[in-house]
């Protein structure tokens, strides 16, 4: 099943955060809002390391490929800037 026909199946909830605070998905995922700045947002997420977490343009290119040159996610300090 793709990305897109789970979204056409299911009805978007939508939030409002501010800076450190999060969102749980299910009890294992948390989604914490880390920064926003230059219209854009920055999210830390917490999740098992058997959950796949990619950015939704690459779910369209690459789905089967690596998300980083060495298979694992990148862990980001919550200060780090934004590009």
């Amino acid at each position: 099943m793709a990305a897109n026909d789970i979204m056409e199946e299911s009805i978007m909830l939508v939030l409002s955060r501010k800076v450190g605070e999060s969102i749980l998905i299910s009890e294992s995922i948390r989604v914490t809002v880390v920064q926003l700045g230059n219209g854009r947002i920055r999210l830390g997420i917490d999740a098992p390391p058997e959950v796949i977490v990619l950015r939704e343009e690459l779910t369209r290119s690459c789905f089967n490929s690596s998300p980083s040159k060495n298979g694992k996610a990148e862990a980001l300090s919550p200060s780090a800037q934004l590009p």
